[in-house]
């Protein structure tokens, strides 16, 4: 079994883009969804706390030195903006994570296609219903269905 920091430091380099495939597979396997949904939660928190203390620590710099040229604590506010990037992108692999274990899926891409399917037959079907006429959007999405790219 992976350990807890092994495992961590998986989901961290999946968020950055930068995990190979086999640790991508490992990672989207529905034994380690939960897992890996726990440590995004935990890496999202950690991130949270420490953009709150560096902002904390940014503020106190500026407002001990006021009358700097250059800001600072501007490598601070580097760091925190890196960090925000980081939360932004973990935030996204949450949703990620979610949409899996929702889907209840081994292959995900094969159900979501069925649910989109579907969600557009549905959306067809509401439209003609309720006598609204359809825009070139409309069509195009209808015709996605048939495997025709008319957007």
């Amino acid at each position: 079994m992976i350990s807890e920091d092994q495992f961590a430091l998986m989901v961290s380099e999946d968020i950055k883009n930068k995990a190979d495939q086999t640790t991508k597979d490992i990672l989207r396997s529905k034994d380690n969804r939960d897992r890996w949904r726990q440590a995004l939660i935990k890496i999202i928190s950690n991130v949270e706390k420490r953009v709150d203390y560096l902002s904390k620590e940014a503020m106190s710099l500026r407002h001990n030195y006021p009358n700097f040229e250059d800001d600072p604590a501007g490598s601070i506010a580097k760091t925190i903006e890196k960090s925000e990037r980081f939360k932004f992108h973990a935030e996204k692999k949450l949703a990620e994570v979610d949409r899996l274990i929702f889907l209840k899926e081994e292959n995900p891409d094969a159900k979501l296609s069925g649910f989109l399917k579907d969600a557009i037959l549905m959306h067809k079907q509401l439209k003609q219903s309720y006598k609204r006429p359809a825009d070139h959007a409309d069509v195009a999405l209808w015709n996605a269905i048939d495997g025709k790219w008319t957007f």
